[in-house]
């Protein structure tokens, strides 16, 4: 993992924030010493009663990043973008993904690039945080031609706005959908098209003779 590339992304944009680092937190207590029965020989711990149940898991009071990365600022994102994908020490020539991570309690989204370098084999992940009622970053198109596709994808269900896109439509859904699916408010609803399907369909089957028997 290339941890230095976002040291040295950080020396050149200061305004950028890495990602907490897996194994950054405080070391770990150490364990208490083992009972004795008076004897002075450790005795084991008492088994646990069986359960059927799965262990408890402890969630981490912030997230960790196996990848190497950083916040950056939404209004720099082409200014980095570029400079990642043509400095030599980054090279990063290639977008693998763009997406978006939706957080209603925040009232934010934040987009993420995944980048990785053919040269020298190395990723980067760079996140923008959006503003959820009106998410909006520039395109990097112009950079990446693979974002294309990401990037509709992300705006047909997130709802993210690219500016400067060069044909930002929805990718997935039909033109005439309301709402973005991946948003963690989003409730479905049939739109008018497959209800009047539904409808004529309903219709043909009562017109055969097929429909249900009481």
């Amino acid at each position: 993992m290339s941890w230095d590339l976002v040291e040295r992304l950080r020396q050149r944009f200061p305004e950028v924030e890495p990602f907490p680092r897996e194994g950054g937190g405080p070391p770990a207590e150490a364990a208490p010493p083992a009972a004795t029965a008076g004897t002075g020989t450790p005795q084991p711990p008492p088994a646990a009663p069986p359960t059927r149940l799965p262990p408890k898991r402890e969630e981490a009071k912030a997230p960790v990043y196996m990848t190497p990365g950083a916040w950056i600022p939404a209004e720099r994102l082409t200014g980095i973008c570029r400079f990642v994908a043509a400095d030599p020490a980054f090279a990063l020539d290639y977008l693998s993904f763009v997406t978006g991570v939706d957080y209603p309690e925040q009232k934010r989204i934040e987009v993420v690039y995944h980048l990785f370098s053919s040269q020298h084999r190395h990723e980067l992940l760079l996140k923008v945080r959006v503003p959820r009622d009106d998410p909006r970053v520039e395109s990097v198109t112009s950079i990446w031609r693979g974002a294309d596709w990401h990037e509709r994808e992300a705006y047909d269900l997130l709802g993210i706005v690219f500016a400067g896109h060069p044909n930002l439509r929805r990718i997935m859904m039909t033109d005439d959908w309301v709402g973005h699916p991946l948003r963690k408010d989003y409730i479905y609803e049939d739109p008018e098209w497959l209800k009047g399907l539904a409808e004529q369909r309903q219709r043909e089957i009562q017109g055969l003779g097929l429909g249900e028997r009481t």
